[in-house]
C-alpha cells in the first residue's frame, strides 16, 4: 500500500508500472493462451526485512496488520504455486495482493 510520504513516490511509481506491465503482457500473450499474472505481497518476514528492522519494530507492525502478523515467504509461495497450476488456468492480467487484509485499510 502506498502512502503519501514523497520519499515512496519512486517505490509507488514502479509498483504502478510493474503491475500496468503485467496485464499488457497478458493482453498481448492472450491469444497464445499465456498466462500473465502478479503477486501484490504485504509486508512480509524475510532476511532483507531484519536488515532494517528489529525484532520489537517488526512485533509493533504486526500488531498494527489485521491478522496480527506478516507473511511468510511460505505465504507467497502459496499464491505463486496456486496461480502456476491448472486452478489458476482462466485467470491472466490479474495483481494477486497477499497481504493478510492491510489493502483493507483499519
Amino acid at each position: 500500500m502506498c502512502s503519501s510520504d514523497l520519499t515512496s513516490l519512486p517505490y509507488c511509481a514502479a509498483k504502478a508500472g510493474m503491475n500496468h506491465m503485467c496485464r499488457v503482457i497478458a493482453r498481448e500473450m492472450a491469444e497464445h493462451k499465456v498466462r500473465a499474472n502478479a503477486i501484490e505481497p504485504g509486508y512480509t518476514d524475510t532476511p532483507g526485512e531484519r536488515q532494517f528492522a528489529s525484532e520489537e519494530q517488526i512485533r509493533e507492525a504486526a500488531q498494527n496488520l489485521p491478522w496480527k502478523r506478516l507473511a511468510t515467504g511460505e505465504d507467497i509461495a502459496r499464491a505463486a504455486a496456486f496461480l502456476c497450476s491448472p486452478a489458476a488456468d482462466y485467470i491472466t492480467g490479474s495483481i494477486l495482493t497477499v497481504d493478510g487484509g492491510l489493502i483493507l485499510g483499519s
